[in-house]
């Protein structure tokens, strides 16, 4: 439903207690339910399968063509490579210029009054200007950018695999740009013990698109071979090649938290474990979520929705839960049949062996009734001869 007042975006998260008040807020169920419907609709969805793509999705991925070719107008500037560097301020004005301006060119006349509100989380998605950073905080107003533009009725469920696949996909490559041309700083950064300096949801995401593949386990981020066949079809492999075309050294070393989630045996695992760990290291972390706005599409109020996304958390679980019961009778069944048909299998081996040795017998008892016969015939023959032979005596 469409809110009807529209709210200046604002910043609520000012101290660590208000994180209690955030876990409870519509904003907080708005965003963790959004997230976790775009991670179904790409669940064993490589980027370059089929889906239904339209005008709207094309409409943002053009928007996000002119950020890309903005950067190519403004070059970094000459000073010291360890800095971040001022060419990004630049940048990040003209997009703080015009994202209202181009959100509003692109929505209806209705729900104009929110383009201040939408285009606000498009410009928090590029990182801070004054810092010159990017870091999964950005990236969650990139969700926020994404769920406000859902919540005006301008995207459906139906546009959300290709809200992955082709948008987000498509912010990824241009925010590894700017990062590298700008030499951007990592935002809130856990050191080398994070997941990734600048991102997680591409692992969230692509974690999905990976279950129950048949070649590529989690333990394959090791296998270069395949990051680089593969890397252009699943979000996962790409943030790796990432990591590996920028760090040098020993992937334990400068990914250790990756390099751990690896042994993980399921994709499944690594899918849901991934969102228990965004949950806790960008939702819960007040250093991060300090740095969110607020506004009439993502309410910081408390309403109805929290009710209606634990219920759907519940339903999730059970059908989970289900899917694991009947998968497991379908591996106890197979196993079953299985053994019954090994069974059968022997039993007709033992049946076609005592065929096999009853033909054989068969054969030596005929044989033997031929031999037999020849003898009695032979004797037979012998015995006429005699009986001639005696009657010649008697004829002399």
């Amino acid at each position: 439903m469409i809110p009807t007042q529209f709210i200046e975006p604002v910043k609520k998260i000012s101290t660590p207690d208000l994180l209690n008040e955030w876990f409870k807020t519509d904003a907080y169920f708005y965003l963790t339910g959004f997230i976790r419907e775009l991670n179904k609709s790409v669940i064993k969805k490589k980027n370059s399968d089929e889906c239904f793509v339209s005008e709207n999705v094309l409409k943002i991925s053009k928007i996000l063509d002119l950020m890309s070719q903005w950067v190519d107008q403004i070059p970094p500037s000459n000073q010291p490579r360890r800095f971040g560097n001022k060419s990004f301020r630049v940048w990040f004005q003209k997009l703080a210029k015009n994202a209202q301006l181009l959100i509003g060119e692109i929505i209806e006349e209705k729900v104009k009054k929110f383009s201040i509100e939408i285009a606000k989380y498009l410009i928090e998605s590029v990182g801070n200007e004054r810092r010159i950073d990017y870091g999964s905080g950005h990236e969650l107003a990139f969700i926020a950018f994404l769920f406000s533009l859902f919540r005006i009725g301008f995207f459906t469920k139906e546009d959300f695999q290709a809200i992955i696949v082709k948008i987000f996909n498509q912010y990824l490559q241009l925010m590894r740009k700017v990062q590298i041309i700008y030499n951007l700083e990592p935002a809130g950064s856990h050191g080398v013990w994070g997941l990734d300096d600048f991102q997680f949801l591409p692992y969230l995401f692509g974690s999905a698109q990976l279950i129950e593949h048949e070649s590529i386990k989690p333990t394959s981020i090791h296998d270069i071979k395949i990051v680089k066949e593969f890397h252009q079809e699943y979000l996962y492999l790409d943030a790796i090649k990432f990591i590996l075309d920028v760090k040098t050294g020993p992937f334990f070393e400068h990914s250790p938290t990756l390099d751990s989630i690896s042994a993980v045996k399921k994709w499944s695992k690594v899918n849901s474990g991934m969102f228990k760990m965004f949950q806790q290291e960008v939702l819960g972390k007040f250093p991060v979520i300090q740095h969110f706005y607020f506004g009439s599409l993502i309410p910081w109020e408390q309403n109805v929705f929290k009710e209606r996304y634990l219920q759907e958390e519940k339903k999730e679980e059970k059908q989970h839960h289900q899917k694991d019961k009947k998968k497991k009778k379908k591996e106890e069944n197979q196993n079953q049949n299985q053994n019954q048909n090994q069974e059968n299998e022997n039993q007709n081996q033992n049946q076609n062996q005592n065929q096999n040795q009853n033909q054989n017998q068969n054969q030596e008892n005929q044989n033997q009734e031929n031999q037999n016969q020849k003898e009695e015939e032979k004797k037979e023959e012998e015995k006429k001869e005699e009986e001639k032979k005696e009657e010649e005596k008697k004829e002399d």
